[in-house]
């Protein structure tokens, strides 16, 4: 059998909406988003490579994690399993921290050796001293 999930009413998810404002990794999300943004837009503005699809497909993506962490973080902490919710984040603030650093490296700007070799992306412009093109027809 399966343990059920505590029961939780609307009232506790609106209590819970309370610690949106306190929580510092909330706060590094969001930052981290902005950051990714304004990175990724100075990159295809170096590179070339604007893309108004791509811009939308980032846009999209970026509003569809905002609206699940305002909808399922305070659920996570309403039944008991705030940790779940700050793995998640954690998760997502590396693959934005990762997504800046790429976005830095393709621009140019210097990175140490060890974190090229490590991202995929960077690795292609450290080989050809071009940057990867994002689109699949231009492959």
């Amino acid at each position: 059998m399966y343990a059920p999930l505590p029961n939780v009413g609307p009232m506790n998810w609106i209590d819970a909406m309370e610690h949106l404002d306190t929580n510092p990794l909330l706060f590094t999300l969001a930052v981290l988003i902005l950051a990714d943004v304004i990175t990724g837009i100075s990159k295809s503005l170096v590179t070339s490579t604007t893309d108004s699809s791509i811009g939308k497909k980032g846009f999209a993506i970026h509003i569809t994690i905002i609206l699940l962490v305002w909808l399922l973080y305070p659920w996570s902490i309403a039944i008991g399993y705030e940790w779940v919710g700050d793995a998640v984040l954690w998760l997502w603030i590396f693959m934005y921290a990762t997504s800046i650093t790429e976005n830095v490296g393709q621009m140019g700007l210097p990175l140490p050796h060890f974190i090229k070799d490590r991202l995929n992306k960077l690795s292609d412009y450290a080989e050809n001293g071009e940057p990867e093109k994002e689109n699949k027809e231009d492959k």
